[in-house]
């Protein structure tokens, strides 16, 4: 009976480690990520304290101005809905508080990572591979037509399709939204790629 006991306590004790092992090896990929955006963005970057001896480790975040915009990106302790779903959050100034539009991977659920949308008409832009691509609600469809070049129609079908991103306009943040963490180069560079194509969009409907 001792013999089974002391099993017992041995293979919990190598599952602890093992998941210990892993959260911390993810934590560090995560945290790496983040690091390269404070040097490479100037901004501060906050790394919270492990909890229960390193089995939860909150996730990094940064914050600060970028091109005379604030800008932060967060893992929300709640995604949208009000899920529990883990996504990364990019939010970007915008000094125009009265656009409203949100953009979404178009299908049966794309209503449900979509927030404040209900009442809101689907806008479609003439492109037949956009708008298949990507559900995008606003009542403010002939200023966001004026926005939305080709270029920019391109660079939102590219993260809609390919990352399933979410994009949302309005109170005054541009904000860009994944699920999961970012814990690689890939995601941390669409990351990189949504900053430029913010404060570029902000300039332009500031009228910079």
């Amino acid at each position: 009976m001792y013999f089974e006991i002391g099993f017992v306590l041995v293979l919990a004790f190598a599952l602890a480690y093992l998941f210990w092992t892993l959260v911390r090896k993810a934590s560090v990929k995560i945290q790496a990520q983040f690091e390269q955006l404070s040097e490479a963005y100037g901004l501060e970057l906050n790394i919270p304290a492990p909890q229960l001896l390193g089995m939860i480790r909150p996730e990094p975040s940064v914050f600060g101005s970028h091109r005379g915009r604030e800008l932060s990106i967060s893992v929300p302790g709640r995604g949208l809905q009000n899920t529990r779903q883990i996504e990364t959050v990019l939010k970007v100034e915008l000094r125009d508080k009265a656009l409203a539009a949100q953009f979404a991977p178009a299908g049966l659920l794309s209503g449900l990572s979509q927030r404040d949308s209900k009442g809101k008409p689907r806008w479609k832009s003439g492109d037949t591979a956009f708008d298949a691509a990507v559900d995008v609600r606003t009542d403010m469809g002939p200023r966001v037509a004026s926005l939305l070049n080709e270029e920019r129609r391109a660079w939102i079908f590219r993260q809609v399709k390919e990352a399933k991103a979410n994009l949302y306009f309005g109170g005054g943040v541009l904000s860009y939204t994944e699920l999961g963490l970012m814990a690689d180069d890939a995601r941390r560079e669409r990351f990189e790629s949504a900053i430029a194509f913010f404060c570029d969009l902000a300039d332009t409907i500031e009228g910079k």
